[in-house]
């Protein structure tokens, strides 16, 4: 962990010491990012995600904290920084873990529902694996915060736009209540057709639809996060195409 300084009865850990935690490499087709780096490199140095990460990084972080929390920080339930692992379920990501017994590695899906639970004693992620995205995947990410009380709701969207054409869309949310899941029925919404305002609406309609249906509450005002956050993120994509440029 990183702080400048130890809470009482504490220990804390500098993990930027740790060479093999604050590497990023690309072999091939697949990327490994150590979680001992801070969001503030990942915003400036992530690589072959498209720029996913970096803009994720970049938004849930200011620039005052962004340097002092690392990726291990953010990998936590309890973490406000948390949301970076919705772009990590877009890229279909393994976690590399190491305890004191040995390692193992996980799909982000898997670690998503252990670390909820509790890691085994001494476990820790170390590293995040994927692979690169085509140069033509277009991505995006968007995070809305709850007013007045504790937990984001964020989305991440990856697709091909051909001749303003929604080509294999993928669409993961992260809700109030509920850890990134992918929006099929929204996917489909814009699957194979031209990029529009109207399509972008209806899209996070049906997103907000799909999660609420998975969740213990569904308020009025969840709702409208979801999209907000998926449409958002929807506009970051299809900028060029909604105004014609």
């Amino acid at each position: 962990m990183s702080a400048d300084r130890a809470a009482a009865g504490k220990v804390v850990i500098n993990l930027s010491g740790i060479q093999p935690l604050n590497e990023i490499s690309t072999q091939g087709n697949k990327v490994t990012l150590g979680t001992g780096m801070n969001l503030g490199r990942l915003a400036r140095e992530a690589a072959g995600e498209n720029g996913l990460i970096r803009q994720t990084a970049s938004l849930i972080a200011n620039p005052l904290v962004r340097n002092k929390v690392t990726f291990l920080q953010a990998l936590d339930p309890e973490s406000p920084f948390f949301d970076i692992t919705t772009p990590l379920v877009l890229l279909g990501s393994k976690v590399r873990m190491q305890s004191p017994a040995g390692k193992r590695t996980l799909s982000i899906r898997d670690f998503l529902e252990a670390v909820t639970k509790g890691l085994k004693k001494g476990e820790i992620p170390v590293a995040i694996e994927f692979s690169r995205l085509p140069r033509d995947e277009r991505v995006g990410f968007f995070r809305v915060a709850r007013m007045g009380g504790k937990g984001t709701v964020s989305a991440a969207v990856k697709m091909k736009l051909v001749r303003q054409v929604c080509e294999d869309p993928e669409i993961v949310v992260s809700s109030l209540t509920l850890i990134p899941l992918r929006a099929k029925a929204a996917e489909k919404e814009i699957s194979d057709k031209p990029a529009a305002e109207g399509l972008v609406k209806s899209a996070s309609a049906i997103a907000a639809d799909e999660i609420l249906e998975l969740s213990d509450s569904d308020s009025n005002y969840e709702r409208s996060l979801i999209e907000i956050a998926v449409a958002r993120t929807l506009r970051v994509i299809l900028e060029g195409a909604l105004t014609g440029r």
